[in-house]
């Protein structure tokens, strides 16, 4: 026993002297293990050519010297407008941790940051906590695990798996809200989307939706609950059919067509009621349309990383930009999604075609690109959007003439979780969407907490979303709490008019959200607004938003 101890130490001592004098190195982890000798130096050199071809500029030489770290050396410094931008940034994000502690008083909750990867002590195997269930789910479960089911082989030579699934939420809220502009009430709502959907395979679906507890008027939708400020119970059960569309993929349906999968036929496509956003909501934000879209994805090639293409056809009963339905309407677009190596490009354009003079034709595009930009002392997510509309004929409340430029900018703060965002518009003249929904409101709901209209009864945008001659912005901090269980956010905006009366506004919001078990999720709202020609706004609501 002792003998092979000292056979072992000696190999181990051997083995340590020639890594370290350089005579062997350590292979690649795609052979662990093995050892080698470095190569004679022409042979080196070929294989440092070759590998320089086929990797290029991110190629690493492994039988490079070692250089060591010159301290006296000169390092580049940041260029000015980088130096200026990322200054800004920091300046805005400053106030992120005196809030954080702020919050850690106000809710009694430890504010959570994100832990290193390599711990000091072992936590161990965690447990996986268990999955929620749907409201229903025969066959195949949802996200469950085991093994599949051999299926059905229908004509076409697919294999369908059909399971059904029910799921949905219900949202039940108090609502206080006075911004001195007319919208003057105190309300109890409520809210349930439902949904149906029989899978068939893992690409199509045919998905039944219902909203029992509130229904479409002609410009907004009437909740189901109480009316305090006018003393009523206000009744909007109903069994309208919401969301009733088919999806698939020709490729999938049909295999027997290229059993190899060697031609372009996976052609996504959908026919039916269903929602539709484009442009993240800015462009077109409809939750209901009777539409065929038809997608052909994964196209790549010349720089090209993916690229999506969407071709939609929407007849009759949209509602358009004054969120008022329009039966005599036809819309027709054309919606690219294309990832390049350093951004995500969206170009959108869309025609609607009206014979109601009332409303009247127009077209509108929208063009944005998503990029994360490497600064040199943090990342920034970013999003730039260019807008337009254009009425074939003269100008209505539902197509107007206008541009639109949106910018979104966050980023996470070191050693931190939380996120700080700044949201900046310009509105010129009057750019106008060809859909949007009831509940909807303008296109700028992406600015902000401030822009946006809560979704339940008729607590609506502190400031006001319509995107018409005006400029404004919002800045918001995120803030994490009890392992990301507990949020508060804080934002502040503004909105001033570019042109006509001088009657601009500000605005102050915080949001505080909790989740409550696997289902359940509080919400607590207020913000406090000043417009120039109007009194102090102000607003609050508690809601709570079950997940089934």
């Amino acid at each position: 026993m002792i003998i092979n101890h000292q056979r072992s130490l000696r190999l181990l001592l051997m083995h340590t002297i020639l890594l370290y004098s350089g005579i062997v190195v350590a292979q690649d982890l795609e052979e662990p293990g093995r050892v080698f000798l470095p190569p004679a130096v022409d042979e080196s050199q070929e294989i440092e050519d070759l590998e320089l071809e086929k990797y290029g500029e991110t190629y690493i030489n492994p039988f490079a010297e070692r250089i060591e770290y010159d301290p006296s050396l000169v390092h580049d410094h940041d260029p000015l407008y980088w130096k200026l931008g990322e200054t800004l940034l920091e300046i805005l994000s400053a106030p992120a941790e005196p809030l954080a502690h702020f919050g850690e008083r106000l809710i009694c909750a430890e504010h959570y940051t994100s832990e290193s990867p390599l711990d000091e002590y072992a936590i161990g195997l965690q447990p996986i906590p268990d999955r929620p269930n749907l409201l229903v789910e025969t066959n195949e479960k949802f996200l469950d695990i085991g093994f599949l089911n051999q299926g059905i082989v229908i004509p076409t030579g697919a294999v369908w798996r059909p399971s059904i699934w029910v799921f949905g939420t219900y949202r039940t809220g108090l609502n206080y809200f006075n911004n001195r502009t007319g919208t003057n009430t105190t309300e109890w709502a409520n809210r349930l989307d439902l949904f149906g959907q029989l899978n068939l395979s893992g690409t199509e679906r045919i998905l039944l939706g219902l909203r029992s507890l509130d229904k479409e008027l002609t410009a907004s939708r009437l909740f189901t609950g109480y009316d305090f400020h006018d003393g009523r119970w206000l009744d909007g059960l109903n069994a309208d059919i919401q969301t009733l569309f088919f999806e698939g993929d020709f490729g999938e349906i049909f295999p027997n067509l290229d059993p190899y999968d060697v031609h372009r036929y996976d052609i996504g496509f959908s026919v039916g009621r269903q929602p539709m956003s484009f442009q993240q909501g800015l462009l077109i934000n409809e939750d209901m349309v009777d539409a065929v879209t038809v997608t052909r994805n994964t196209v790549n090639g010349g720089g090209i990383l993916n690229m999506r293409i969407t071709g939609v056809y929407v007849e009759g009963e949209i509602n358009r930009n004054n969120n008022v339905r329009d039966p005599d309407s036809r819309m027709y677009g054309i919606f690219t999604e294309t990832d390049l190596a350093v951004s995500t490009v969206n170009a959108d354009v869309a025609t609607v075609h009206s014979s109601n003079q009332q409303f009247g034709s127009m077209t509108a595009f929208g063009l944005s690109a998503i990029q994360r930009l490497h600064g040199f002392h943090n990342t920034y997510n970013t999003s730039f959007q260019v807008l337009g509309s254009f009425p074939h004929e003269g100008e209505t409340a539902a197509s107007g003439q206008g541009e639109l430029l949106f910018s979104q900018i966050s980023l996470t703060p070191h050693h931190s979780s939380d996120l700080v965002y700044f949201n900046a518009f310009l509105a010129i003249d009057e750019f106008t969407s060809p859909a949007r929904g009831t509940l909807a409101g303008g296109p700028l709901g992406q600015v902000g907490l401030l822009y946006a209209a809560a979704g339940l009864g008729q607590y609506g945008a502190p400031l006001s979303n319509q995107a018409t001659d005006a400029a404004g912005a919002s800045l918001g901090y995120q803030l994490f709490y009890d392992k990301t269980r507990q949020q508060l956010i804080f934002e502040i905006g503004g909105r001033k008019n570019t042109k006509g009366i001088n009657d601009g506004a500000i605005a102050g919001a915080i949001r505080y959200q909790k989740a409550i078990g696997q289902h359940w999720i509080m919400l607590l709202d207020s913000f406090v607004s000043k417009q120039e020609s109007r009194g102090v706004g102000s607003g609050a609501r508690i809601e709570f938003l079950a997940k089934f």
